[in-house]
């Protein structure tokens, strides 16, 4: 079952194939606060006032993430590329 960010009760985000996936995309997209709870205990990570990760329907629009590759790390190869790509002025 797909997952996503939702508010209010209006989803907000794309639905991605797992919990993981939304909160990635939710850490990148600064919807993530670090708490700390005390000296020995780590940070917890929270979301922002009033967003939840739910289930929701797939979306028709996208391709099966469940096989292969997340979206997330698509989305991360693809950026990758594009910044690591050589300019036609630099190869000539």
């Amino acid at each position: 079952m797909p997952y996503a960010l939702f508010t209010n009760a209006t989803k907000v985000s794309k639905a991605f194939a797992s919990k993981s996936d939304v909160w990635r995309h939710a850490w990148d997209s600064g919807m993530v606060t670090e708490v700390g709870l005390g000296e020995e205990d780590p940070p917890r990570r929270i979301l922002d006032m009033d967003y939840t990760i739910q289930e929701c329907a797939p979306d028709p629009s996208e391709a099966d993430t469940q096989h292969g590759m997340s979206e997330y790390d698509i989305a991360k190869m693809t950026a990758a590329c594009r910044v690591n790509r050589p300019s036609a002025a630099a190869a000539s």
